[in-house]
């Protein structure tokens, strides 16, 4: 069998005509009925795969009513059978997006061409459905709130989150311009980065504030098969507890280096000062190891060298630091006076005093 259609016709003679056609051309037809209330009854008790319905019924609804009601209960494709060619029947029924109209009476080759066309549409739609939903579910199992718009700026795809973001259904949202919710603040793109993506391959990303949060927004380019870019994907992924990481990383790590500098200076007092008595009580002796003493201090004195080195390169970030994260101050409290007032006198030479 090629499929099950269901025949809703009033005039017993023409649907029994009709059925038996299909039937020939290898169509299961288990049922005719004659009313619209029956069809809908019928087209959700047998499933069929067509409907083949007569514009005018018995009852009081019409074949359109019945097509509309069925469309929206089962999604069952429908073509309208007419004795009818008035413009104003053809535009009613057209208005019911029909798979099909065939005018009785009708050729039984045109009949069957109406119905494989109508069932080869309908499965292209279902197959399309199903790529739509299975795009869908992809989409909302990302985390991110992310949407697709046409060059004319409208939304063509969006999932949950972002849907949640700007405050409607996925429903409501598809076909709007995504211009009118940059307009409310509810998406924070600047209208001039859009356009160039749609001549660029280079993504596009920036950070923005939304309700107390911060998202890092990506704009990406999508490709048809001939490397045309019909539409652009914007995603946004929160990053705010990754920045409240990286403050309290900054604030930590100025932390531990203004500590660093501490011991510094402190290592600078409790070694330089030493250092200088031995080495001036050394010249004054007649100590036979003098000379050993005074390597051994120059040794020692080239270590707090580099030591004071790593002080001022500490120094250094610690000032950039200050400037990027405390909006220019310089030092906190008694930091500064520390490193000028210290008695740490410098490198001991050859002309110091107390050698």
């Amino acid at each position: 069998m090629k499929g099950r259609i269901l025949v809703v016709e009033d005039e017993f003679i023409t649907a029994a005509d009709i059925q038996s056609h299909l039937k020939e051309m290898g169509f299961e037809v288990p049922i005719t009925v004659d009313n619209g209330e029956s069809a809908i009854q019928n087209a959700g008790e047998l499933e069929p795969d067509l409907i083949l319905m007569d514009i005018t019924l018995n009852g009081q609804m019409t074949g359109i009513n019945a097509a509309d009601r069925i469309k929206e209960l089962y999604g069952i494709p429908v073509i309208f059978l007419t004795a009818h060619s008035e413009q104003a029947t053809l535009d009613s029924a057209l208005s019911s997006n029909p798979y099909g109209y065939i005018i009785k009476p009708f050729e039984p080759s045109g009949l069957r061409a109406s119905i494989e066309m109508a069932l080869f549409k309908h499965g292209m739609e279902e197959k399309l459905l199903e790529s739509e939903r299975t795009i869908l579910s992809l989409l909302n199992a990302i985390p991110d709130a992310l949407v697709l718009i046409d060059r004319d700026k409208k939304i063509i795809a969006i999932n949950e989150a972002m849907a949640r973001r700007l405050g409607k259904s996925r429903k409501d949202l598809m076909g709007t311009g995504i211009a009118d919710f940059i307009l409310a603040g509810k998406v924070k793109v600047d209208p001039g980065k859009i356009e160039p993506v749609f001549h660029d391959h280079t993504p596009v990303h920036f950070e923005e504030e939304h309700g107390g949060r911060w998202f890092r927004t990506s704009m990406y380019s999508i490709e048809d098969p001939e490397g045309c870019i019909p539409c652009i994907a914007i995603q946004s992924h929160d990053v705010t507890d990754m920045k409240h990481v990286e403050e309290r990383i900054k604030r930590e790590g100025l932390s531990q280096i203004e500590q660093n500098m501490e011991q510094f200076l402190i290592l600078n007092d409790q070694i330089r000062n030493p250092l200088q008595v031995i080495g001036g009580y050394a010249d004054l002796s007649d100590n036979p190891f003098r000379d050993r003493i005074g390597e051994q201090i120059r040794i020692i004195n080239d270590l707090v060298t580099r030591l004071d080195k790593g002080w001022i390169e500490s120094e250094k970030v610690r000032s950039f630091l200050l400037r990027h994260y405390r909006h220019g101050e310089e030092y906190p409290p008694g930091m500064g006076e520390a490193r000028d007032s210290g008695s740490c006198s410098g490198p001991l030479t050859d002309g110091d005093p107390g050698r």
